[in-house]
Protein backbone atom coordinates (compact mmCIF):
# COMPACT_ATOMS: atom_id res chain seq x y z
CA UNK A 1 0.00 0.00 0.00
CA UNK A 2 1.16 3.44 -1.25
CA UNK A 3 2.08 5.75 2.34
CA UNK A 4 0.11 8.96 2.71
CA UNK A 5 3.07 11.41 3.13
CA UNK A 6 3.10 14.74 5.03
CA UNK A 7 6.36 17.36 4.05
CA UNK A 8 5.95 19.65 6.41
CA UNK A 9 8.40 23.03 6.05
CA UNK A 10 7.28 26.30 8.63
CA UNK A 11 7.96 29.10 5.77
CA UNK A 12 5.99 29.73 2.42
CA UNK A 13 7.94 29.37 -1.05
CA UNK A 14 7.29 32.57 -3.85
CA UNK A 15 5.68 36.00 -3.40
CA UNK A 16 3.98 35.02 0.60
CA UNK A 17 7.05 34.16 1.34
CA UNK A 18 10.91 33.69 0.41
CA UNK A 19 12.21 32.73 -3.16
CA UNK A 20 15.12 30.47 -1.83
CA UNK A 21 16.39 27.36 -2.25
CA UNK A 22 15.09 25.79 1.17
CA UNK A 23 11.94 26.67 0.55
CA UNK A 24 11.99 25.29 -3.01
CA UNK A 25 13.30 22.14 -1.67
CA UNK A 26 9.94 21.52 0.19
CA UNK A 27 7.83 22.83 -2.61
CA UNK A 28 9.68 20.17 -5.01
CA UNK A 29 10.00 17.56 -2.87
CA UNK A 30 6.14 16.96 -2.12
CA UNK A 31 5.64 17.52 -5.85
CA UNK A 32 7.76 15.08 -7.04
CA UNK A 33 6.26 12.27 -3.96
CA UNK A 34 2.54 13.75 -5.31
CA UNK A 35 3.51 12.23 -8.54
CA UNK A 36 4.21 8.68 -6.79
CA UNK A 37 2.34 8.30 -3.56
CA UNK A 38 -0.98 10.45 -1.62
CA UNK A 39 1.64 13.74 -0.38
CA UNK A 40 0.35 16.91 1.54
CA UNK A 41 2.69 19.79 1.82
CA UNK A 42 2.43 21.77 4.87
CA UNK A 43 3.75 25.08 5.35
CA UNK A 44 2.94 28.22 6.77
CA UNK A 45 1.54 32.03 5.27
CA UNK A 46 -0.04 35.24 5.96
CA UNK A 47 -2.80 34.00 4.45
CA UNK A 48 -4.77 30.20 5.90
CA UNK A 49 -5.71 28.22 2.61
CA UNK A 50 -6.21 24.52 1.32
CA UNK A 51 -5.97 23.64 -2.48
CA UNK A 52 -4.38 21.02 -4.79
CA UNK A 53 -2.12 20.93 -7.38
CA UNK A 54 -1.60 18.70 -9.51
CA UNK A 55 -2.35 15.84 -7.34
CA UNK A 56 -0.14 17.97 -4.48
CA UNK A 57 -2.92 18.65 -1.35
CA UNK A 58 -1.05 22.25 0.31
CA UNK A 59 -2.31 23.19 3.35
CA UNK A 60 -1.01 26.78 4.83
CA UNK A 61 -1.53 28.01 7.86
CA UNK A 62 -1.17 31.50 9.42
CA UNK A 63 0.91 31.54 13.00
CA UNK A 64 -0.90 33.14 15.26
CA UNK A 65 2.70 34.78 15.71
CA UNK A 66 5.94 34.39 14.71
CA UNK A 67 7.98 33.69 18.37
CA UNK A 68 11.11 35.86 18.88
CA UNK A 69 9.77 37.82 15.69
CA UNK A 70 11.66 35.31 13.35
CA UNK A 71 9.69 33.67 9.91
CA UNK A 72 11.32 30.48 10.51
CA UNK A 73 9.19 30.02 13.49
CA UNK A 74 5.75 30.36 13.62
CA UNK A 75 3.19 29.60 16.38
CA UNK A 76 0.32 27.51 16.13
CA UNK A 77 -0.66 23.67 16.90
CA UNK A 78 -3.21 23.69 14.37
CA UNK A 79 -1.76 22.21 11.96
CA UNK A 80 -1.64 18.82 13.22
CA UNK A 81 -5.12 18.56 11.89
CA UNK A 82 -3.43 17.78 8.52
CA UNK A 83 -1.28 15.15 10.21
CA UNK A 84 -3.66 13.05 11.22
CA UNK A 85 -4.61 10.13 8.60
CA UNK A 86 -1.07 10.24 7.33
CA UNK A 87 1.41 7.57 7.83
CA UNK A 88 5.09 9.35 6.84
CA UNK A 89 5.93 12.89 8.52
CA UNK A 90 8.67 14.23 6.31
CA UNK A 91 9.80 17.36 8.11
CA UNK A 92 12.23 19.46 5.91
CA UNK A 93 13.86 21.89 8.73
CA UNK A 94 15.30 20.90 11.55
CA UNK A 95 16.05 23.54 13.96
CA UNK A 96 12.14 24.58 14.12
CA UNK A 97 9.74 24.69 16.79
CA UNK A 98 6.87 22.83 13.81
CA UNK A 99 9.26 20.15 13.18
CA UNK A 100 9.96 19.51 17.31
CA UNK A 101 6.03 19.18 17.29
CA UNK A 102 5.27 17.07 14.39
CA UNK A 103 8.07 14.77 15.29
CA UNK A 104 6.59 15.13 18.76
CA UNK A 105 3.04 14.44 17.67
CA UNK A 106 4.24 11.53 14.73
CA UNK A 107 5.52 9.21 17.99
CA UNK A 108 2.76 10.42 20.19
CA UNK A 109 0.21 8.63 17.24
CA UNK A 110 2.75 5.94 15.99
CA UNK A 111 3.71 7.40 12.49
CA UNK A 112 6.98 7.43 11.21
CA UNK A 113 9.01 10.55 11.26
CA UNK A 114 11.86 11.92 8.80
CA UNK A 115 14.24 14.50 9.29
CA UNK A 116 15.68 16.61 5.62
CA UNK A 117 17.53 19.71 7.53
CA UNK A 118 18.12 22.43 4.20
CA UNK A 119 19.41 25.04 6.77
CA UNK A 120 18.41 27.54 9.07
CA UNK A 121 16.06 27.31 11.24
CA UNK A 122 14.92 29.20 14.75
CA UNK A 123 16.64 30.05 17.98
CA UNK A 124 13.95 28.26 20.17
CA UNK A 125 13.02 24.91 19.60
CA UNK A 126 12.17 21.48 21.86
CA UNK A 127 15.06 19.64 20.85
CA UNK A 128 17.13 21.23 22.82
CA UNK A 129 15.67 19.67 25.45
CA UNK A 130 14.00 16.64 24.67
CA UNK A 131 14.99 13.26 22.89
CA UNK A 132 13.24 14.39 20.03
CA UNK A 133 16.21 13.24 17.86
CA UNK A 134 16.14 10.25 18.73
CA UNK A 135 12.34 9.74 17.73
CA UNK A 136 12.99 10.02 14.15
CA UNK A 137 13.30 6.88 12.02
CA UNK A 138 15.70 8.70 9.36
CA UNK A 139 17.99 11.37 8.74
CA UNK A 140 17.07 11.81 4.91
CA UNK A 141 20.48 14.38 4.26
CA UNK A 142 20.51 16.54 0.94
CA UNK A 143 24.38 16.06 0.91
CA UNK A 144 27.11 14.26 3.53
CA UNK A 145 28.80 17.23 4.64
CA UNK A 146 24.66 18.62 6.14
CA UNK A 147 24.95 15.33 8.41
CA UNK A 148 27.19 17.42 10.98
CA UNK A 149 24.47 17.84 13.66
CA UNK A 150 23.10 14.43 13.51
CA UNK A 151 26.81 12.61 14.17
CA UNK A 152 25.27 10.52 17.18
CA UNK A 153 22.58 8.67 14.60
CA UNK A 154 24.77 8.18 11.88
CA UNK A 155 23.23 4.30 11.37
CA UNK A 156 19.95 6.01 10.32
CA UNK A 157 21.24 8.33 7.46
CA UNK A 158 20.57 8.40 3.76
CA UNK A 159 21.66 10.42 1.16
CA UNK A 160 19.18 11.46 -1.08
CA UNK A 161 20.32 14.72 -2.83
CA UNK A 162 18.47 17.38 -4.31
CA UNK A 163 16.51 17.58 -7.32
CA UNK A 164 16.46 19.71 -10.91
CA UNK A 165 13.76 19.79 -13.39
CA UNK A 166 15.51 18.34 -16.67
CA UNK A 167 12.69 19.56 -18.63
CA UNK A 168 12.63 22.82 -17.54
CA UNK A 169 16.24 23.44 -17.10
CA UNK A 170 17.71 22.07 -20.53
CA UNK A 171 20.58 23.56 -22.55
CA UNK A 172 19.07 25.93 -25.94
CA UNK A 173 18.65 24.15 -29.05
CA UNK A 174 21.18 26.93 -30.46
CA UNK A 175 23.21 28.38 -28.01
CA UNK A 176 24.28 31.63 -28.26
CA UNK A 177 26.33 32.17 -25.05
CA UNK A 178 28.29 35.16 -23.70
CA UNK A 179 29.87 36.63 -20.14
CA UNK A 180 29.07 35.07 -16.62
CA UNK A 181 26.25 34.71 -14.30
CA UNK A 182 25.38 34.74 -11.11
CA UNK A 183 22.06 33.57 -9.35
CA UNK A 184 20.58 33.61 -6.05
CA UNK A 185 19.45 35.74 -2.50
CA UNK A 186 21.76 38.86 -2.96
CA UNK A 187 23.08 37.81 0.97
CA UNK A 188 26.89 38.26 2.39
CA UNK A 189 27.79 34.55 2.58
CA UNK A 190 27.34 34.15 -0.89
CA UNK A 191 30.32 36.19 -2.09
CA UNK A 192 28.67 38.61 -5.12
CA UNK A 193 31.21 40.98 -3.65
CA UNK A 194 34.04 38.63 -4.32
CA UNK A 195 33.00 37.58 -7.99
CA UNK A 196 32.58 41.47 -8.82
CA UNK A 197 36.26 42.10 -7.95
CA UNK A 198 37.11 38.78 -9.75
CA UNK A 199 35.73 40.14 -13.85
CA UNK A 200 37.52 42.00 -15.61
CA UNK A 201 36.09 45.66 -16.26
CA UNK A 202 34.77 44.95 -19.30
CA UNK A 203 33.73 41.45 -19.03
CA UNK A 204 29.67 41.56 -19.03
CA UNK A 205 28.41 39.79 -15.54
CA UNK A 206 24.76 39.76 -14.64
CA UNK A 207 23.57 39.37 -11.32
CA UNK A 208 20.21 37.61 -10.63
CA UNK A 209 18.53 37.63 -7.74
CA UNK A 210 16.48 39.78 -5.01
CA UNK A 211 18.30 41.76 -2.31
CA UNK A 212 17.42 41.10 1.01
CA UNK A 213 20.36 43.09 3.03
CA UNK A 214 19.84 46.73 2.21
CA UNK A 215 23.92 47.66 3.20
CA UNK A 216 25.08 44.72 1.32
CA UNK A 217 23.21 45.51 -2.40
CA UNK A 218 24.30 49.04 -1.98
CA UNK A 219 27.82 47.61 -1.41
CA UNK A 220 27.63 45.20 -4.55
CA UNK A 221 26.26 48.43 -6.70
CA UNK A 222 29.50 49.99 -5.34
CA UNK A 223 32.10 47.66 -6.49
CA UNK A 224 30.20 47.57 -9.88
CA UNK A 225 30.95 50.99 -10.79
CA UNK A 226 32.55 51.33 -13.91
CA UNK A 227 32.43 47.64 -14.57
CA UNK A 228 30.07 45.75 -17.49
CA UNK A 229 27.75 44.58 -14.48
CA UNK A 230 23.69 44.57 -14.61
CA UNK A 231 21.23 44.01 -11.48
CA UNK A 232 18.39 41.64 -12.52
CA UNK A 233 16.17 41.71 -8.89
CA UNK A 234 12.37 40.78 -10.30
CA UNK A 235 13.46 38.37 -12.73
CA UNK A 236 10.42 35.40 -12.78
CA UNK A 237 11.76 31.80 -13.39
CA UNK A 238 11.36 31.45 -17.12
CA UNK A 239 13.63 34.86 -17.39
CA UNK A 240 16.41 32.93 -15.24
CA UNK A 241 16.50 29.90 -17.11
CA UNK A 242 16.75 31.75 -20.69
CA UNK A 243 19.87 33.37 -18.33
CA UNK A 244 21.24 30.26 -17.58
CA UNK A 245 20.98 29.03 -21.27
CA UNK A 246 22.48 32.16 -22.65
CA UNK A 247 25.66 32.60 -20.25
CA UNK A 248 29.56 31.42 -21.12
CA UNK A 249 30.05 30.73 -17.55
CA UNK A 250 27.67 30.67 -14.52
CA UNK A 251 29.09 31.20 -10.85
CA UNK A 252 27.98 30.13 -7.42
CA UNK A 253 31.24 31.83 -5.76
CA UNK A 254 29.32 31.36 -1.95
CA UNK A 255 31.99 31.64 1.20
CA UNK A 256 32.68 30.75 4.50
CA UNK A 257 33.47 34.13 6.23
CA UNK A 258 31.70 37.67 4.41
CA UNK A 259 33.00 40.82 4.02
CA UNK A 260 31.46 41.88 6.94
CA UNK A 261 33.52 39.36 9.18
CA UNK A 262 30.93 36.67 10.11
CA UNK A 263 31.32 32.75 9.31
CA UNK A 264 29.20 30.31 7.87
CA UNK A 265 30.53 26.86 8.33
CA UNK A 266 28.18 25.88 5.87
CA UNK A 267 26.63 28.45 3.22
CA UNK A 268 25.55 26.19 0.86
CA UNK A 269 24.33 22.47 1.34
CA UNK A 270 24.42 21.62 -2.38
CA UNK A 271 23.61 24.59 -4.15
CA UNK A 272 20.36 24.84 -6.53
CA UNK A 273 22.21 27.66 -8.58
CA UNK A 274 24.77 25.64 -9.20
CA UNK A 275 22.75 22.60 -10.21
CA UNK A 276 20.28 24.88 -12.44
CA UNK A 277 23.21 26.05 -14.52
CA UNK A 278 24.55 22.55 -15.32
CA UNK A 279 21.33 21.24 -16.16
CA UNK A 280 21.12 24.39 -18.54
CA UNK A 281 24.81 22.86 -19.66
CA UNK A 282 26.43 25.78 -18.50
CA UNK A 283 29.90 25.69 -17.61
CA UNK A 284 29.68 26.35 -14.19
CA UNK A 285 32.45 27.04 -11.23
CA UNK A 286 31.36 26.92 -7.81
CA UNK A 287 33.53 27.54 -4.34
CA UNK A 288 34.35 24.40 -2.71
CA UNK A 289 32.64 25.21 0.42
CA UNK A 290 29.86 23.04 2.09
CA UNK A 291 28.07 20.11 -0.44
CA UNK A 292 29.35 21.96 -3.68
CA UNK A 293 32.36 19.49 -3.42
CA UNK A 294 29.63 16.83 -3.69
CA UNK A 295 28.24 17.84 -6.61
CA UNK A 296 31.16 18.91 -8.87
CA UNK A 297 33.38 16.93 -10.27
CA UNK A 298 36.61 19.25 -10.39
CA UNK A 299 37.81 19.61 -14.32
CA UNK A 300 35.47 17.21 -15.12
CA UNK A 301 31.93 18.68 -14.61
CA UNK A 302 33.40 22.53 -13.95
CA UNK A 303 35.40 24.43 -11.48
CA UNK A 304 36.11 24.27 -8.47
CA UNK A 305 38.13 27.39 -6.52
CA UNK A 306 38.74 28.38 -3.13
CA UNK A 307 36.37 30.22 -1.62
CA UNK A 308 36.62 34.02 -1.25
CA UNK A 309 39.67 34.29 -3.93
CA UNK A 310 39.56 36.83 -6.69
CA UNK A 311 42.33 35.75 -7.95
CA UNK A 312 42.14 31.86 -8.67
CA UNK A 313 38.21 33.01 -9.49
CA UNK A 314 38.96 35.31 -12.33
CA UNK A 315 41.51 32.74 -13.89
CA UNK A 316 39.18 30.29 -14.32
CA UNK A 317 36.54 33.00 -15.64
CA UNK A 318 39.31 33.57 -18.09
CA UNK A 319 40.11 29.84 -19.23
CA UNK A 320 36.13 29.34 -19.70
CA UNK A 321 35.66 32.90 -21.46
CA UNK A 322 39.12 32.47 -23.86
CA UNK A 323 38.28 28.72 -24.54
CA UNK A 324 34.50 28.10 -25.90
CA UNK A 325 35.22 24.42 -26.55
CA UNK A 326 36.05 23.86 -22.81
CA UNK A 327 32.98 25.54 -21.34
CA UNK A 328 30.98 23.47 -23.62
CA UNK A 329 32.69 20.11 -23.28
CA UNK A 330 32.66 21.24 -19.09
CA UNK A 331 28.54 22.10 -19.88
CA UNK A 332 27.50 18.87 -21.58
CA UNK A 333 29.22 16.73 -18.52
CA UNK A 334 27.77 18.93 -16.12
CA UNK A 335 24.02 17.87 -17.83
CA UNK A 336 25.02 14.05 -17.41
CA UNK A 337 25.78 14.35 -13.98
CA UNK A 338 22.77 16.23 -13.22
CA UNK A 339 20.65 13.78 -15.35
CA UNK A 340 22.53 10.80 -13.88
CA UNK A 341 21.87 11.47 -10.14
CA UNK A 342 19.98 14.85 -9.85
CA UNK A 343 16.37 14.55 -10.73
CA UNK A 344 13.65 15.23 -8.28
CA UNK A 345 12.64 11.83 -9.63
CA UNK A 346 15.60 10.12 -8.11
CA UNK A 347 14.91 12.22 -4.95
CA UNK A 348 11.09 10.99 -4.44
CA UNK A 349 12.20 7.54 -5.34
CA UNK A 350 14.76 7.06 -2.25
CA UNK A 351 12.72 9.20 -0.16
CA UNK A 352 9.76 6.17 -0.62
CA UNK A 353 13.00 3.76 -0.18
CA UNK A 354 13.54 5.12 3.33
CA UNK A 355 10.29 5.26 4.11
CA UNK A 356 9.48 1.56 3.13
CA UNK A 357 12.31 0.75 5.18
Amino acid sequence: MKPRVAVVYPIAFGPEGIFGGGERYAVELARALAARTPTRLITFGPTAREIEVDGLEIHTYEPFRLLRGEQANPFTVGFLRSLRGMDVVHCTAWNTLVTDVAIGFARATGKRAFVTDVGGGASLTLHRFLPIDRWVHRYLLIAEVGGAEFLAHRERWRIIWAGIDTEKYRPPERPERRGVLFVGRLLPHKGIDVLIRAVGRDTPLTIVGRPYHGAYFRLLQQLAAGKDVRFVTDASDEQVIRCYQQTAVAVLPSVNRTVYGDTFPLPELLGFAAMEAMACGAATICTRVGGLGELMVDGETGFLVPPGDPVVLRQRISELLGDPELAERLGRAARRRIEGHFTWAQVAERCLAAYRS
